[in-house]
């Protein structure tokens, strides 16, 4: 059901990077978090407000700053 709530909102799945990514959005969770958390709070998530031109990343534990850069940078 989570696959589908993702696919449903333009979420495609990153094989090398084991996300769901929403270009569109600029938010992007990992395959743990999705895992790891409810429907409901992927869904909460996924409705939150973008923040204008920046990303949004959803791990279990925060990107590191260098990380983060590189997502950016690769996911455009």
């Amino acid at each position: 059901m989570k696959k589908e709530i993702l696919h449903r909102a333009n979420y495609r799945y990153v094989f090398d990077r084991d996300m769901y990514v929403n270009r569109d959005a600029k938010k992007a969770f990992s395959l743990e978090y999705v895992q790891d958390h409810s429907e409901e709070e992927l869904l909460q998530r996924i409705r939150e407000a973008a923040n204008g031109s920046n990303w949004r990343f959803y791990f279990n534990s925060e990107p590191t700053e260098g990380v983060r850069r590189e997502l950016e940078r690769v996911l455009g």
